[in-house]
């Protein structure tokens, strides 16, 4: 029989999950309302000190709450009845939040250092540039993504679809 966690511990692991979620939720959603307003800032300065704060932001609430949420949701699946893989809405959470952190590693958090570097180079310059615009658009979508997903796992944890996954018995 495997580790099972007392229900202080799994309690105090939920609660340090769900922290982190809304964290990484709250994140999601400043980002988004920061790329908003950056869309609509006709001031360099402003351009490039609302980019700076969508990069604290990247760090202090996305990068490393992401990497908790994971983490805690690995450790609740494994040390609980839930299982890793026995319910579709687990399994999908994790592909999910997988996917998301790989997708922040290697796309928003890179498209968003480039457009920080253009805006302390050329600050209100940069709204003329092409390639600023397109990467600032894939930065909303990324955030849109992003806040669409996490809405969508935090449903279904709340709701619990898909059922149990089927595993063939061996004979």
């Amino acid at each position: 029989m495997s580790y099972r966690l007392s229900m202080k511990k799994k309690q105090l692991l939920i609660t340090i999950h769900v922290i982190s979620i809304v964290c990484w939720l709250g994140g999601a959603i400043a980002m988004l309302l920061l790329g908003i307003y950056m869309m609509m800032s006709n001031n360099g300065e402003r351009l490039y000190y609302t980019l700076d704060n969508m990069h604290l932001i990247d760090i202090a609430l996305i990068r490393y709450t992401a990497l908790v949420a994971l983490l805690t949701g690995f450790a609740l699946s494994q040390w609980t009845n839930w299982g890793l893989f026995k319910h579709y809405w687990i399994a999908i959470k994790l592909v999910l939040t997988i996917l998301l952190i790989l997708f922040g590693i290697k796309y928003m958090s890179s498209w968003l250092s480039q457009l920080l570097r253009e805006a302390d180079q050329s600050r209100e310059l940069a709204f003329s540039n092409a390639k600023f615009q397109n990467t600032t658009y894939s930065l909303l979508a990324g955030a849109i993504a992003n806040l669409v997903a996490l809405l969508f796992m935090t449903a279904i944890s709340y709701f619990k679809p898909f059922g149990k996954i089927k595993t063939k018995k061996v004979k």
